[in-house]
Order: structure tokens, then sequence, then C-alpha cells
């Protein structure tokens, strides 16, 4: 049989210390399947990035441009460009290996999903940031999942038309909105670890990392319906709730200061303490648990700063 036709996308903005190392793989990828395209779509890079795509991948890829929107339009761009029968989507600094489009069909046409893919994984020597909060997180099976993040994402072009591919309201979390409404159509989404991809731009400092999940938390209400709301976003207003309990417990509780900073300690801490418990029990490994529960507060607090800007723009 022939193997299916694979479209490529790549959306690029601002990746330039990564580019040449991904794209290398990712045309390496496309070359061995032989019936793939590449195609790459810059967002407004300002780095560099637009003229290393020019000068390295013009007779590899089909660059285009695609300015404003969100990342959900680019890709969407770029799924509009594809003919593909399989849509892979794989972001600009994911490096995969040489026979990953072999695999990517194959894992469809066995499990019969719609969409598949894997979470992405740090580079070798990972920066202590990264490595614990990848730990915490890693699924190590295959097996069907809820979602599949966009930066390592295939799905088949005739669920994504199905419903619409995605939703180019959202800032972000646009890939867990999208396997919500494949799911609610009876798509399955299967995890597959032969389709794992290297990340190579990770969060190295606190600072990276808080900036990362404050962006990501932009579109935490994408998948919240009537009646039903996610678990991080819960635990966000949680937290937010706890803190304000906190300051309040310091400001006016009839105690003594070290009992009344003892019980604002652990309401702040009360959600990532919980959260790394929850993590621990779920298979996570939390062999760093300060790490950890640092790493936690620092989610937490960007999420809750992610939350105060949508009121604050809802609010206009």
């Amino acid at each position: 049989m022939t193997a299916p036709r694979v479209s490529v996308v790549v959306p690029v903005f601002n990746k330039a210390p990564f580019l040449a190392t991904a794209l290398d793989s990712i045309v390496a990828a496309v070359r061995s399947y032989g019936g793939a395209e590449l195609i790459v779509l810059d967002h407004g890079s300002t780095d560099g990035s637009r003229e290393l795509l020019e000068s390295r991948y013009a007779k590899e890829a089909r660059i285009a441009d695609f300015g404003g929107g969100t990342i959900a339009a680019v890709r969407n761009h770029g799924a509009r460009l594809a003919t593909g029968v399989v849509l892979s989507f794989i972001d600009a600094d994911c490096v995969i290996p040489p026979n990953y489009l072999e695999r990517l069909v194959e894992v469809l046409a066995a499990t019969g999903a719609a969409a598949t893919g894997a979470e992405v994984v740090p580079p070798p020597a990972p920066g202590w940031v990264e490595d614990v909060w990848y730990r915490l997180h890693r699924r190590t099976t295959d097996g069907e999942q809820e979602w599949i993040g966009s930066a390592n994402l295939a799905v088949r072009r005739d669920a994504f038309d199905a419903v619409g591919g995605f939703d180019e309201r959202l800032v972000t979390g646009e890939d867990t909105e999208l396997c919500q409404r494949l799911r609610d159509r009876g798509y399955r989404i299967y995890e597959s670890k032969q389709l794992t991809a290297v990340h190579l731009d990770n969060a190295k400092t606190l600072g990276d990392f808080y900036r990362k999940e404050l962006w990501r938390g932009l579109g935490m209400f994408g998948t919240v319906r009537a009646g039903a709301i996610d678990k991080p976003t819960a635990m966000t207003v949680v937290h937010v709730v706890l803190c304000a309990a906190a300051v309040l417990a310091l400001a006016a509780a009839p105690w003594p200061i070290p009992p009344r900073l003892g019980a604002a300690a652990g309401l702040v801490l009360a959600v990532p303490a919980a959260t790394l418990v929850y993590r621990g029990l779920g298979g996570g490994s939390v062999g760093r648990p300060l790490r950890a529960l640092l790493l936690y507060e620092v989610y937490y607090a960007a999420r809750a700063a992610a939350l105060a800007r949508i009121m604050v723009r809802a609010g206009r």
C-alpha cells in the first residue's frame, strides 16, 4: 500500500539559536519518508530566523510568512497550505529522529487513532529546572491520552477539518482545547514513545520558567466549560484564595508573629504541596522534593499573574 502523504508544519518565531539543529532533523525525516512536504511559517521573527530559513532551507521547504494572529492561527494557516492527509505539527526548537514519519504513520495505522505524538523531553545534561519539571510530569508508557502538546502533535487531516482546526482566539492552550474537541467527537488520541522529540528551548532559570508559565497560563480558560473546570485552573483559583487568606493571617490574626508567619507559610504552600503529592502518587518523580516544591510555587504564582491579566482584559 502507498504510504499516506504527510505535511510537516513548523511555526517559527525568534528561534535562531535552535532553528538549524531542529530543522536539520526535520528535513532528514522528510527525506527519509519520501512522501512528505515541509511547510515552515515565520511569525514575524526579528532575530535572523527568517534570513536563516531563506539561506539554508529554501530548497527543502515551502517557506511562508504569517503576520499577526495567535500561534493557533499560524498553525491553521500551515494546515491550509498543506496537501497531506496527515498533519504533523512540530515546533522549531524540537529535534526528531530520521525515521519519525515512518513511525508516525505506523502508529496511526496500528491504533486507529485520529491524533498521536508524544510529550517532548529535555536534551542531554539538562539544567535542574527543566530536569525536575520534566521528571514530575513525564509519562512513561504508551496509551490513550486526553491531550498531546502541539510542539509534537500529528492529526489526521479529516479529523482536524471535522472539528475546525485550532481555535484562533486562544493565545495559548490551543492544543489542549483541540484535543478536547477531538475527544468530544469520538476521536481517539494516542501517545507513543516512538514519537518522542527532544525540546531544546526549555526554561533554564526560575525567571524563564515564570515567564513561560505566565504566557501559557493566558489560555487557562480555553478548556473550561459550563459545570466543569480543569484541575490546574481550579487549583490556581484555590491558591489565590489561600494566598489572600495568608495576607489576612499576617495582618489581622490575634496571634504572636511566629504563629502568624507559620500559618501564612502553610497557606501559601498548601496548593504547591498538594500538587507535589498528587504528582508523586501519579507516578511522577519527586526525587528533589524541595526543588519540586519551589517550581510549583513559581508555577502557581505565574498562573495567578496570568489570571489577573485575563480578568483585567475582560474588564476593559
